[in-house]
C-alpha cells in the first residue's frame, strides 16, 4: 500500500491544518502571558539585555508563525476552493511540492528553526558564563544545519511537477537538515543542565540549607521537559517522513507553532517562579522600580524560610509574657528575700505580678 492509498495528501493537509490552528492558538495565549512578564521585570528590575533578547527572539517567533499559518490557509484556499472545482485538482495542487507558495512555507519553517537554534545556543553561552569555546559545537551545527536547510529549499524549488517529497535526491538533505537540529537542541541541552547541577553542587557545598536549590531544579525540569517535546516532534517528524507517510505533514506543520510553545513555557516558568520570589523577598524584587527601594528593606540572611521551593522571609514577632508569682511566708523573708509585704494587712494572701521585660514587680 503506497502512503497516498495509507493517507492521503488531502486529508494530511486539513489534519495538519487543524492541528497548527490549535497549536497556534495556544502560542498566542503562551506569548500574551510571556510578554507580560518580560515587562514586569523590566519595570521591577530595570532594563536588562536579556530581556530585550527574550522579548525580541518571542517576537520574532509569533511572527513567523503567523506566516506560516496564513501561507497554509491561503494553500487551502487554492487547493479545496479553486483547485477542488475540477476533478483532481486539489490533489494535484497539493502535490506539486514546487509551488512558490510551498516553498515560502518551507523558508518560513527554516528561518523559525534556525532562530531557535540560534537561541538555545546563545542560552548555553550565558550559562556557561560567556565562555566562547563552548560555543565551538553549536555553531558548527548551526553552520551545518542552515546548509541543509537552505540545500531542502533550494532541492524543492527545482523540482519537477509531480516529484514526490520523498524523491531520492531530497532525502539526504531533509535527513541531515532534521538530525542535525535535533542533535543541536540535545547537545546544548544537556550541557546547559550539566552545569546548572554542577553551580548547584557547589552551592550545597558552602550553604546547606541554600534556597537556591529548589530554584535550580525547577530551571532544570523545566529545561528538560522543553528539550523532551521538541525533541519528540523533531524525532516524529523524522519517523513520519522515512516511513514514507504523508502523516509529516501533520507533524512538520505542528512543530511550527510548537517551537514557539516550548520557548515561551521557559520563560513563563522561570519568569513567574522569579516574580513570585521577588514578590515575597523584597530587595530587588520588591515589585517597585528602582528609585523607590530604598524605603524597603528585606529579611536578614539567615531568616528564610524554603516551602514548596519558594522563599519566604521570618519576620520578628513581639512577644510579651507575664508571670505570676505566689509566695507564702511566715513573717520573715524567705530564701529569695521576699518579705511578709507580700500579704495584706489582715493576713490574707496578695499576688505580686513580675513584668519580665520591664523587670518590675507590681500588686495584682
Amino acid at each position: 500500500m503506497s502512503a497516498e492509498d495509507a493517507f492521503p495528501i488531502t486529508r494530511a493537509e486539513i489534519v495538519a491544518l487543524f492541528m497548527e490552528s490549535m497549536l497556534f492558538g495556544a502560542f498566542t495565549v503562551l506569548f500574551t502571558i510571556a510578554i507580560w512578564i518580560l515587562l514586569y521585570r523590566e519595570k521591577v528590575r530595570g532594563r536588562s539585555t536579556t530581556n530585550r533578547v527574550l522579548c525580541a527572539t518571542s517576537t520574532a517567533m509569533w511572527l513567523l508563525s503567523v506566516a506560516h499559518l496564513a501561507i497554509d490557509v491561503t494553500r487551502a484556499i487554492k487547493g479545496f476552493a479553486v483547485g477542488g472545482q475540477a476533478v483532481g485538482g486539489t490533489e494535484a495542487f497539493y502535490a506539486r511540492i514546487n509551488d512558490p507558495t510551498d516553498v515560502a512555507k518551507n523558508a518560513v519553517y527554516l528561518v523559525m528553526t534556525l532562530l531557535a537554534d540560534s537561541f538555545v545556543s546563545y542560552r548555553l553561552y550565558i550559562v556557561w558564563n560567556r565562555a566562547r569555546w563552548v560555543l565551538i559545537v553549536p555553531v558548527l551545527l548551526l553552520i551545518a544545519t542552515t546548509v541543509a536547510g537552505f540545500g531542502v529549499c533550494i532541492e524543492i524549488g527545482l523540482t519537477k511537477p509531480g516529484d514526490p517529497i520523498f524523491a531520492n535526491n531530497l532525502q539526504p538533505w531533509i535527513r541531515a537538515f532534521f538530525a542535525l537540529s535535533l542533535t543541536t537542541n540535545l547537545f546544548a541541552t544537556v550541557l546547559i543542565t550539566g552545569r546548572i547541577m554542577w553551580a548547584n553542587r557547589r552551592v550545597r557545598e558552602y550553604r546547606a540549607n541554600s534556597a537556591v536549590t529548589g530554584s535550580h531544579w525547577e530551571v532544570i525540569e523545566t529545561m528538560i521537559q522543553s528539550a523532551a517535546i521538541y525533541s519528540a516532534a523533531l524525532i516524529a517528524v523524522l519517523g513520519t517522513y522515512l516511513a514514507n507517510s504523508n502523516a509529516q505533514y501533520v507533524c512538520l506543520d505542528s512543530i511550527q507553532p510548537l517551537i514557539g510553545i516550548v520557548f515561551t513555557l521557559i520563560i513563563i516558568r522561570v519568569g513567574l517562579a522569579s516574580t513570585m520570589n521577588d514578590s515575597v523577598r523584597g530587595g530587588s524584587g520588591d515589585g517597585l522600580p528602582h528609585h523607590h527601594r530604598g524605603a524597603h528593606r528585606s529579611a536578614a540572611p539567615g531568616q528564610l524560610q524554603t516551602i514548596g521551593g519558594h522563599t519566604y522571609p521570618l519576620q520578628p514577632v513581639v512577644i510579651n509574657v507575664s508571670v505570676s508569682r505566689v509566695r507564702d511566708g511566715d513573717g520573715d523573708a524567705d530564701a529569695d528575700g521576699v518579705s511578709f509585704d507580700a500579704f495584706g494587712s489582715e493576713g490574707k494572701e496578695r499576688h505580686v505580678v513580675d513584668d519580665v521585660e520591664s523587670g518590675k514587680m507590681s500588686p495584682e
